[in-house]
């Protein structure tokens, strides 16, 4: 299993917007194009920081995902919420 890991922050202004078009239309796309689960959290002492977590079965798989010409509107699409963004991929080990 590979991870990646983004944190990032969203406007308190924007939120709504954003937690609405993760559940209709970001969630969904990664998840139909190998990405094994998509998980969002908050972080409650600093409200506008979220954490976000991808899971595929392996490197290749999120290479590929990850690189897809189709995913571009909606990574566009997390831009325009997102700021502050950093990254960071993991290997399962054990």
């Amino acid at each position: 299993m590979v991870k990646m890991i983004f944190m990032f922050e969203v406007i308190d202004a924007k939120q709504n917007d954003y937690l609405k078009i993760t559940r209709e239309r970001i969630k969904p796309f990664w998840e139909s194009h190998g990405c094994e689960a998509y998980t969002l959290w908050q972080v409650p002492e600093e409200p506008a920081r979220f954490v976000k977590e991808m899971l595929f079965k392996d490197e290749a798989t999120m290479q590929t995902v990850m690189n897809l010409d189709s995913a571009q509107p909606v990574k566009k699409l997390f831009s325009q919420f997102a700021d502050n963004i950093t990254r960071k991929t993991y290997r399962w080990i054990v």
